[in-house]
């Protein structure tokens, strides 16, 4: 899937909504995603920067949405599991979102540690298939 459709979907937003704030038209967007027309470097940059992600991620030529997580990624040997919550965390860009993020995942992990105190399997929601 093209980088740019990727990130607009995981955003919730239409066509529309992203030629909007790019200033473009829905079928310039729509030509973007399907690799029809060829994006330039400003598009580029003011898409980046709307989705806070390196110019190097939209064009694929890295795997990491943005540097904080590749620096993270490449000096602290995080598992899977630790590297997608990051990755969940740093699509909140806004503070105060990701504090009361901080708060609902600590209620989370302090139910499911009472789950397992209890005798009670934690429900998931996770998309992995625990084995």
């Amino acid at each position: 899937m093209n980088r740019i459709k990727e990130l607009r979907i995981e955003k919730g937003w239409t066509q529309s909504q992203l030629g909007k704030a790019l200033n473009v038209k829905d079928s310039a967007i729509s030509k973007y995603e399907s690799e029809r027309i060829p994006i330039t470097a400003e598009t580029i940059k003011k898409i980046s920067e709307l989705f806070n992600v390196t110019t190097d991620y939209i064009l694929c030529l890295s795997d990491f949405p943005n540097e904080y997580t590749k620096i993270v990624n490449t000096t602290i040997n995080l598992t899977q599991n630790e590297q997608e919550l990051l990755e969940i965390f740093n699509k909140v860009t806004n503070e105060r979102d990701q504090i009361k993020l901080i708060g609902r995942f600590d209620e989370i992990v302090e139910q499911v540690i009472g789950d397992f105190k209890s005798g009670h399997a934690p429900s998931t929601r996770s998309k992995k298939i625990v084995g």
